[in-house]
């Protein structure tokens, strides 16, 4: 009974996902100057994907800025090969800044646009993605923000899956019945210009680890509304190609932070969610002896394995066969949140693409 209960609570959870869809492109952005900030720290495998991809748009921006974040690579190599603004930080952030915001703080100072869109490194884009996005905040107002569809290109990747899907959960606006997200998707956010600079930006909120979810939060608590909704085919990213170190270190690097930055009530439906998974495989020894329990628990574990399909294929380029295995990947996602909660709370310090930072 606990496992069903479980299982119809991940249908609340990732009951209403919304995907990027090409028709709701409007006017391809006209009027308005568009301009895309790209923080950059050692992303020199990824700038040249995105930038390529920029170059395609039919909404053609007003400039594009690529911050180098005291990179060690040849990322501004790479970056001065394309028609864009190069800002170069020479030195890691100043005391009380965390890097990711005090290279969009700098992309900022650079701009002159009247939207700002900000856009991590590995995100690429569809022909129709930026009209649409621009179109999209226009519409909404405030903070509008999108999570890249999760484009994989070998199996170590799809470790990734259980944490994708509870990116997703966390902010629970796509749970069943509307609601006020506590954060944003970091990877593409937009807004005006005059609602960043009059909330203070990436710089009021500095010091936080999470700068989509502060960001986000400012925007909500200053009255301005937040929308979030997923990539699907029109905005893609590549996340850790580096192998699986890299996939947790960079899920480990803040997620238990994440977990304390999620609404009460979301938080306890996806423990629920997350602790009938885990009923349901660990019970297998037990029901090994018993007919029915058997039944039963096969019954389960592929009702979770075709919940987990039918929404981790919204989100990125997961099969069935992924979803079948789905206790590899969440024994992976509940070994990576003990070292995320070790490093948060014991160490209070992470270390990513080069960088030590306080948590």
């Amino acid at each position: 009974m606990f496992t069903l209960i479980a299982w119809l609570t991940g249908l609340l959870i990732f009951g209403r996902l919304k995907v990027l869809e090409p028709s709701h492109l409007n006017d391809d952005g006209a009027g308005r100057k568009i301009s895309l900030i790209i923080p950059a720290r050692n992303e020199e495998k990824n700038i040249g994907k995105l930038l390529e991809s920029i170059s395609k748009q039919k909404t053609v921006p007003h400039e594009v800025i690529v911050v180098d974040d005291n990179s060690s690579d040849g990322t501004a190599e790479i970056v001065s090969g394309y028609n864009v603004k190069l800002v170069k930080l020479e030195s890691d952030p100043p005391a009380g800044w965390i890097g990711k915001s005090w290279a969009c703080w700098n992309g900022y100072l650079a701009s002159v646009g009247d939207v700002l869109v900000f856009l991590d490194a590995d995100v690429e884009l569809s022909p129709e993605a930026l009209g649409t996005i621009v179109n999209l905040q226009e519409l909404k107002g405030g903070l509008f923000s999108v999570q890249p569809y999760h484009r994989m290109e070998r199996f170590y990747e799809s470790f990734s899956l259980v944490f994708n899907l509870i990116v997703v959960a966390s902010l629970g606006n796509f749970m069943a019945g509307e609601r006020n997200p506590p954060g944003a998707f970091g990877p593409c956010m937009v807004c005006s210009r005059s609602d960043y600079s009059s909330l203070g930006g990436h710089e009021a909120i500095k010091s936080n680890v999470l700068d989509d979810i502060g960001l986000g939060r400012t925007f909500w608590k200053n009255g301005l509304p937040v929308s979030n909704t997923l990539g699907g085919e029109m905005i893609s990213f590549r996340m850790y190609p580096g192998g699986i170190g890299e996939v947790l270190k960079g899920w480990g690097k803040n997620f238990a932070k994440g977990a304390g930055s999620t609404p009460p009530l979301t938080l306890i439906m996806m423990v629920l969610w997350i602790t009938g998974v885990f009923s349901t495989f660990l019970r297998l020894p037990v029901a090994l002896g018993f007919q029915i329990q058997f039944i039963a628990f096969i019954i389960m574990y592929l009702a979770y394995a075709v919940q987990i399909y039918l929404y981790s294929r919204k989100i990125g380029s997961f099969s069935i066969g992924h979803a079948l295995i789905f206790p590899v990947y969440f024994l992976f996602f509940f070994y990576t949140f003990i070292y995320s909660g070790l490093r948060t709370l014991l160490f209070k310090r992470v270390s990513w693409k080069g960088r030590d930072i306080d948590v």
